[in-house]
């Protein structure tokens, strides 16, 4: 199914309220429709992706974006290190 018709059916026809954007393992840009808020904020914090990953309205209005990222800040200690002692 095409994305465009994928999206006429799940958002017209089964009225979806909500999408996460996401790829696949094959780099294939795919949405998941979800009827209610709380299942797809879980299935956006538990995706795999690397970078954000966002959940969408129907209107297209960002309802939700979580961060995949790796945190690699400093810890208080380590900022106050010196070498040269």
């Amino acid at each position: 199914m095409t994305e465009a018709i994928k999206q006429f059916f799940f958002q017209t026809l089964l009225r979806t309220r909500y999408h996460v954007g996401f790829s696949t393992a094959k780099n294939h840009w795919v949405r998941k429709y979800f009827w209610r808020l709380k299942s797809a904020e879980d299935f956006a914090r538990n995706c795999k992706d690397f970078g954000k990953t966002t959940v969408w309205r129907k209107d297209h209005k960002r309802m939700f974006t979580h961060n995949n990222m790796v945190d690699y800040s400093l810890h208080e200690d380590a900022k106050n290190f010196s070498t040269y002692a």
